[in-house]
C-alpha cells in the first residue's frame, strides 16, 4: 500500500519535472533549483526543498517543504539570500529546467503550490491523509 502512495506521489511530481530522490531521512525527497518565471531584470532563482514522508500507520502523507530565494541584481552585482517557509500552499509561478542525459535542455512551467497539491492528491487517491508540517524532522524517520 505504501509502495503504491510513493509510486504514485513519484509519478504526479515526474509530470511537473522535479526529480524526486529516494533519501535515508524519510521517504521522498526534492531539492531543484527553480526560476522565478515573473521576473525580467536579473535573475531570482529558488532553491526549493521538500521531505515528504508516508506513515502507514496513520495512512497519512507528511509533506515538510522550505524555499530559499537568491537574487542576483544588475547594478553593482548584488547578490542576496532570503529563506522563507509557509504552512500553506504558495501560489507562484516557477520554471524549472532540466538537462536529459542526451544533452536536451527541456523546461517545465508550473506554480509552485501545484507541487503540494500533487502530492496531496496522490494521497487521497489511494485513501491517505495529507499534513504539511513546518518543522523538518516531523518529515523525516525517527
Amino acid at each position: 500500500m505504501k509502495q503504491d502512495v510513493m509510486q504514485e506521489i513519484s509519478v504526479q511530481l515526474s509530470a511537473l519535472g522535479l526529480p524526486v530522490l529516494p533519501s535515508d531521512k524519510t521517504d521522498l525527497a526534492i531539492d531543484a533549483e527553480l526560476l522565478d518565471a515573473a521576473v525580467l531584470g536579473g535573475k531570482k532563482k529558488l532553491r526549493y526543498e521538500a521531505m515528504i514522508l508516508l506513515d502507514e500507520g496513520d495512512k497519512q502523507v507528511r509533506m515538510y517543504e522550505k524555499t530559499t530565494e537568491v537574487n542576483i541584481g544588475v547594478s553593482f552585482g548584488m547578490n542576496a539570500e532570503s529563506s522563507f517557509q509557509s504552512g500553506s500552499t504558495l501560489m507562484r509561478k516557477v520554471t524549472y529546467i532540466q538537462i536529459d542525459p542526451a544533452g536536451k535542455t527541456m523546461e517545465f512551467h508550473f506554480d509552485l503550490g501545484a507541487i503540494s497539491k500533487s502530492v496531496k492528491a496522490a494521497a487521497a487517491a489511494h485513501g491517505w491523509g495529507f499534513k504539511t508540517v513546518i518543522i523538518k524532522k516531523n518529515a523525516m524517520y525517527r
